[in-house]
């Protein structure tokens, strides 16, 4: 069966990410592999720019997007931050919609980049 994700295609993606959501940090959690009889690892995701995996989806997608040709989202959080923290980078128009129960900081993370970008 052909999937669309594969170790392949995942490195692949590898040099068009941000370093800043590379190599995340992570360990083994003794009490969580205890609990489930498993080695279970964690992931550190709140160490990059906007704190959340998310970063590196929005910088494959983003990377594969024209220049000028403006962008539209619909996000209540991590997603629309992801979106404009890469389409700020390459100067890519980018409308985000929230809903109005949207978290208010995440909101306002947006639109500081939004600024950032426009002016």
């Amino acid at each position: 069966m052909n999937h669309r994700l594969s170790m392949d295609k995942i490195r692949q993606a590898i040099p068009l990410i941000d370093p800043s959501f590379l190599n995340t940090p992570q360990f083994i959690s003794k009490g969580l592999s205890d609990h489930f009889d498993c080695q279970l690892t964690v992931k550190i995701e709140t160490l990059n720019p906007i704190k959340s995996f998310k970063g590196r989806g929005a910088e494959t997608l983003i990377s594969q997007a024209a220049p000028d040709e403006p962008i539209v989202c619909a996000s209540a959080g991590n997603f629309g931050q992801a979106m404009a923290y890469a389409c700020q980078k390459k100067k890519i128009p980018l409308t985000v919609f929230a809903s109005k129960n949207a978290n208010t900081y995440k909101i306002d993370k947006r639109t500081q980049r939004r600024i950032d970008f426009d002016g």
